[in-house]
């Protein structure tokens, strides 16, 4: 098993001579004239094409598939604006469209085979006169008893225009399907359209193991879906102007033993996650210059393939502004900074899932600023998660366009007695909201003993209200918790 001791000398020194090349003789108006991609914001009389899939994302969708079953994806013909011509495009299966995407964020993803992708209409699509957007085109495609189950494969798209005025530009007649395949769903699979509950624990303090102590009675199915490593850090090197992260000791330790502390819980369907926040430096998830995000994504992207971790969680908190700026930073914080980052997360990572906290400036991101390359919040954040004493948050208007199965409501502190009222319960149940709670540990004492205010109740109430208004079945715990031992 790698560890984290063995590759950080070598990742960091990469990381400093990248810093070296991007820092030196280069102002700020030249890194946004360098970086930008201006294609998809062409000003143009031209009618121009894009694909994107039935929630609008473009580029690139990530799906989940049970080994030996299929599963259908309908892609759209976008324009910009309508023609008075028809126009006719034709999608086809391009590996070379695959190969452009590793080379160019260093993976090594492998093409989903092509027999077993099957696109409706031969891949004919159609863009009516006077209209901007066309049919779906189902992509339908079947997994092979020779695929690796907990691998991701790619099902690469390539659009060209037969006949009428439509044109696309840069990116925009690509489309990557990424494709993770489960050997089973897990023992925590608890229907298609239940509630995904996230639990985010205090690592200096609780063992993640503790999340197998609970299963509901009658279908014997675990009780969490993901598990919230709360919190590693970002951090600036002052030594050598980097920004890097594990820096959190009981997080190295975690992941430097993951067969024994994560594997179990990814074994029965648990997703592990991430969480990343600052350290008292310069350095925060809203500050990042872009190509400083870009670095530090690469980063992570090594520390996600080595630790086998399926997303990050986002927190903006306990930064310390530095006079003067670091090179490579902002001197303040935004939601447009924080956008980037997580954009250059999930560009190079895809498949991983990205969360933001609610909180900071990732309170509102809504503004132009955070579309970042002609990508919208809803194409690089996965869910949010509302603060605890947000119990009238509208989430619509600060995260358009995500889904509300995506919206972690009514969230729950376990440590200071911040309880979900039943209502709230059913709400979440009845709109099939997801729902976070925080600080689940049996070793506290508000295991046992009753806490709050609004609700006087413990944690074992907190998780027994849970099972039967989300899923209608009680709580079974075993008794037989995990102390911290690392």
């Amino acid at each position: 098993m790698k560890k984290h001791n063995l590759y950080k000398t070598g990742l960091t020194a990469i990381l400093f001579a990248l810093y070296g090349g991007l820092f030196t003789a280069c102002s700020e108006t030249e890194f946004d004239a360098k970086y930008i991609d201006e294609s998809q914001f062409e000003v143009s009389s031209d009618q121009m094409g894009y694909l994107a899939d039935i929630d609008g994302r473009t580029e690139f969708s990530s799906f989940e598939i049970q080994a030996g079953t299929s599963k259908d994806v309908t892609l759209l013909l976008k324009a910009t604006k309508p023609s008075s011509s028809v126009s006719e495009v034709t999608l086809t299966y391009d590996e070379e469209v695959l190969k452009r995407y590793n080379e160019e964020t260093e993976n090594d993803f492998t093409a989903f085979p092509s027999g077993n992708v099957l696109l409706s209409a031969g891949g004919a699509m159609t863009l009516p006169e006077n209209t901007q957007v066309s049919e779906g085109l189902k992509v339908s495609f079947t997994t092979t008893e020779e695929m690796e189950a907990g691998k991701t494969y790619v099902i690469p798209l390539q659009a060209k225009v037969t006949q009428g005025s439509l044109k696309f530009s840069g990116k925009s007649s690509s489309y990557l399907i990424f494709v993770k395949l489960l050997e089973n769903l897990g023992d925590n699979f608890k229907g298609e359209n239940a509630v995904k509950l996230f639990s985010v624990i205090e690592t200096n303090e609780t063992n993640p193991l503790n999340h197998l102590c609970f299963t509901l009675k009658d279908s014997k199915k675990y009780l969490f879906d993901y598990v919230v490593l709360f919190c590693d850090n970002i951090v600036l090197d002052q030594e050598t102007g980097t920004v890097h992260a594990l820096h959190n000791d009981n997080i190295v330790k975690i992941l430097n033993n993951k067969d024994k502390y994560l594997k179990p819980l990814q074994d029965r369907g648990m997703k592990i996650i991430l969480g990343i926040m600052a350290d008292h430096t310069h350095a925060s998830i809203a500050n990042l210059k872009p190509e400083t995000a870009q670095v530090f994504a690469r980063y992570m992207k090594t520390v996600c393939d080595t630790y086998g971790l399926d997303g990050f969680f986002y927190d903006d908190e306990y930064d310390n502004p530095q006079v003067p700026t670091p090179p490579g930073f902002w001197a303040t914080k935004s939601p447009e900074y924080a956008a980037r980052l997580m954009y250059e997360m999930k560009r190079i990572m895809p498949d991983k899932i990205n969360i933001a906290y609610i909180l900071g400036n990732l309170r509102d991101m809504s503004s132009e600023g955070c579309v970042i390359d002609g990508n919208a919040v809803k194409d690089y954040v996965d869910y949010v998660m509302c603060d605890y004493n947000d119990r009238n948050i509208e989430i619509a208007p600060i995260y358009p366009g995500i889904d509300k199965t995506r919206w972690g409501m009514y969230s729950q502190e376990f440590n200071r007695g911040f309880w979900a009222k039943d209502e709230y319960l059913q709400e979440i149940k009845d709109e099939q909201y997801a729902h976070f709670i925080f600080a689940m540990d049996p070793f506290r004492s508000s295991f046992n003993t009753p806490i709050g205010s609004n609700i006087y109740q413990t944690q074992q109430d907190a998780l027994q209200k849970i099972g039967q208004i989300l899923y209608g079945e009680d709580v079974v715990y075993d008794g037989k918790p995990y102390p911290k031992d690392f």
